[in-house]
Parts: C-alpha cells; structure tokens; sequence
C-alpha cells in the first residue's frame, strides 16, 4: 500500500527563483522528497505543442511555454518515487505547478514566487551564460514566453495559499515557507490530530 506524503507545489515565472527555493526547504526539512516538472516534459514535438525552432535551423521542437507540453505520466511516475513511508513531504515545482488542477487538487500547500520579469530574464540570461549555452534563442522567444507567463502562470499567484517575493534571498524566503508549513501543520493539528513533517 502507497503512503502518500503531503504535496507542496512552488509555481512562478521561469527564473523567478523556484528551483533555488525548493532546494533550500528540502535541505532543511528531512523527509522531503523533491520533484523538477522541469524534467517531466514530452521530448517529441509530434506529440505535444510545439514551435518553430529559434536557433536557425529547419523544424520544430516542443514549446515549453504551454503546460500541455507537460508529460503527466511522467509527473506521476516521479511522485511515486516519494510514496515511501521515509518521505513525509514531497515538493513539486515548475512553471506550471499551479496551473495544473490534477496537481493542485491534491496540494496540501501551494506557494508563488514573485519575481518582475525583468529580474527573471536576467536570471535566465546569466545561467545560460554559466552552462556555456547560447542565450539568444531563449531571448528571441521572450514575446512568445511572456504571452504564455500571462495567460497560464500569472493567475495562479491569487489561488496560492503564499506568495513569497522572488526578490528576497532564497535562505529568506525558505524561512517564511516553513514558518508557514509550522503553522499550517500546528493547526491541523490542534484541530483534527493529524501528524505532520516536523
């Protein structure tokens, strides 16, 4: 029989800090199991949305800015990784981990990084740079990414149960997110019995 630990979901814009942040409170919490959507998408553009390629050359390639391009099988093969009674709460994060409902309807928490798009940009900018990879493509696409912001991750930031500045440090915002998940956790339990990661 699968245990199924609480799911905590940290959405936001590409390069708003989401990653970083999860990294922290995972560290900080044992128990915590850690999943990237970034690494759940379809890899063939025949099978999901997709965009004509930026780079120059000929073709298409999956377009990341749509949460359909996102492989559900996937996301829940990496959650079952978690299902463990070791793992007492599993972190999801990813641009569109708000924005997808068969997520957020299992979600014990759901938390919003805001960061302005233009920090975000040159977030992503800089780490391109830092991998050695070609920031251009990323940047000519930037109209099409911030359409896609707007209409698909941007509402989310009112459904979440906390929003975090993406502006602050990370160790900062780790801090304000498990005082929350304390609280959170304290109540639950004062008023049902219910266990929680300590």
């Amino acid at each position: 029989m699968n245990h199924h630990p609480r799911l905590l979901l940290i959405g936001g814009g590409a390069g708003s800090g989401k990653t970083s942040l999860a990294r922290a409170v995972s560290q900080q919490l044992p128990g915590t199991g850690l999943v990237h959507l970034d690494l759940c998408y379809h890899q063939d553009p025949a099978r999901a949305p997709s965009v004509p390629r930026l780079d120059g050359h000929p073709g298409r390639v999956v377009d990341f800015s749509d949460p359909l391009a996102l492989d559900f099988d996937r996301i829940e093969a990496a959650l079952a990784e978690h299902a463990d009674a070791s793992t007492l709460l599993t972190i999801a994060e990813g641009i569109f981990a708000l924005t997808l409902k068969q997520l957020a309807a299992r979600a014990s928490w759901t938390v919003f990084v805001d960061t302005p798009a233009d920090l975000r940009v040159v977030r992503k900018t800089m780490r391109k740079l830092t991998e050695g990879k070609d920031p251009l493509p990323g940047l000519r696409g930037y109209a099409h990414t911030a359409h896609a912001f707007e209409r698909y991750v941007a509402p989310t930031r009112q459904a979440a149960s906390l929003v975090l500045d993406g502006t602050l440090p990370t160790q900062d915002q780790a801090a304000a997110l498990i005082k929350h998940l304390n609280l959170s956790l304290a109540s639950l339990t004062s008023r049902d019995g219910m266990p929680g990661p300590t």
